[in-house]
């Protein structure tokens, strides 16, 4: 089995790596948004998983208690919970990511308690004064999971823990910038797969797979038969047959700005600066990453970002993606298309639920768009 085929495996929760850690005796904490740091989790001697709500087909409980006009990706975290579908994990942790996310933390916390719950208030501006404040929060996240499962982070072990992180970040940077070449020798579909094993993975056991990966796709040229290359951008997506749609009918997405994607792990935290203080080093690259829409007077430089990756990896058209009643994406997504348009960037907005459903009418879509960009 190559490393792209156990990647894949990991898409499933709970998986084989996240029993064999229970089966261990440790414990796992599920979290909610990438603003979270999982270094002060890891360093816990905790395995952090991303939560997703993999495996839902419906969500009647969701919605009667989150109403059907909240985002799906919320009433199927619900629906799922009250099913105990969650009951692997030893806690959850949530963020103010958005408002909605804040609603499920509200909601999980009264129908589908879990032994260790905890919020972390996150600011939505980036300066001197927040990036203390944040500081701050993370603290108190430590101090907490120090006595509630009787553990001691030390700066070393964060140290250590951040050094192990930063590693993963540079090597999926390695893969994602291999995506450049004309026939890339990885596709979207497997990358997504890559980054979701990334949030469910004991993180040596990842790096180690990362590093063989980078050597099973060195100069090797697998995908040249493509109709275009295609960016994908918006909302959480966590479902690999979502682009498995977009490939089978001929693109290719060969870049991304996703929370699965890029926006996960391109800024590294800085293991030089504030040595004697590594939770500043955290709170400072958490809050000044790359953002998505959840983060205020950042939109011009994540205009930049992504026409930069535009040009690095010579898209021919961008997806904008994003799940119903997802309040930031819409905004964003329609800011983002009328700035790309007077670039000249083609490109088609996807509206979707997070379960995978209407595939006839995405696929018409898609294969229109394809078409449109074979003929340019």
């Amino acid at each position: 089995m190559n490393v792209l085929e156990e990647f894949s495996k990991a898409v499933q929760l709970p998986n084989s790596w996240i029993n064999e850690w229970k089966d261990e005796g440790k414990k796992v904490l599920g979290y909610f948004c990438s603003y979270i740091p999982e270094e002060i989790i890891y360093a816990a001697g905790i395995l952090p998983i991303r939560i997703r709500a993999w495996g839902c087909t419906e969500s009647p409980m969701g919605d009667a208690y989150m109403s059907d006009t909240t985002c799906s990706f919320t009433r199927c975290c619900l629906e799922m919970a009250h099913k105990k579908q969650f009951d692997y994990l030893d806690g959850i942790i949530s963020c103010n990511s958005c408002d909605q996310i804040r609603r499920l933390y509200d909601n999980l916390r009264f129908k589908a308690p879990s032994p260790f719950q905890y919020f972390i208030n996150l600011p939505s501006n980036v300066n001197e004064i927040t990036i203390d404040w944040f500081e701050h929060e993370l603290y108190k996240f430590k101090e907490k999971l120090e006595e509630f499962y009787s553990v001691k982070i030390t700066n070393q072990k964060l140290k250590d823990t951040i050094a192990i992180y930063n590693e993963s970040r540079k090597f999926l940077k390695i893969i994602y910038k291999s995506r450049n070449r004309s026939a890339p020798a990885i596709n979207g579909t497997e990358i997504l797969n890559t980054i979701i094993a990334a949030t469910s993975i004991p993180r040596d056991t990842y790096n180690n797979l990362l590093s063989k990966l980078i050597t099973e796709i060195k100069d090797k040229e697998r995908h040249a038969n493509y109709r275009a290359r295609v960016m994908l951008i918006g909302s959480d997506l966590d479902d690999p047959e979502y682009i498995k749609i977009i490939e089978d009918l001929g693109g290719i997405v060969v870049t991304d700005f996703l929370c699965f994607g890029s926006r996960y792990f391109w800024d590294l935290v800085d293991e030089k600066a504030d040595t004697a203080d590594p939770m500043n080093s955290l709170a400072k690259r958490y809050l000044s990453k790359i953002s998505c829409p959840r983060m205020a007077g950042k939109h011009k430089s994540r205009v930049e970002f992504i026409k930069n990756l535009i040009k690095g990896s010579y898209v021919d058209g961008v997806i904008l993606q994003r799940i119903k009643f997802c309040p930031f994406w819409w905004g964003e997504n329609f800011m983002l298309f009328r700035e790309l348009k007077k670039l000249g960037v083609p490109c088609l907005n996807l509206e979707r639920e997070y379960m995978l459903s209407g595939v006839g009418a995405m696929k018409t879509r898609i294969q229109a768009f394809l078409e449109a960009l074979e003929v340019e």
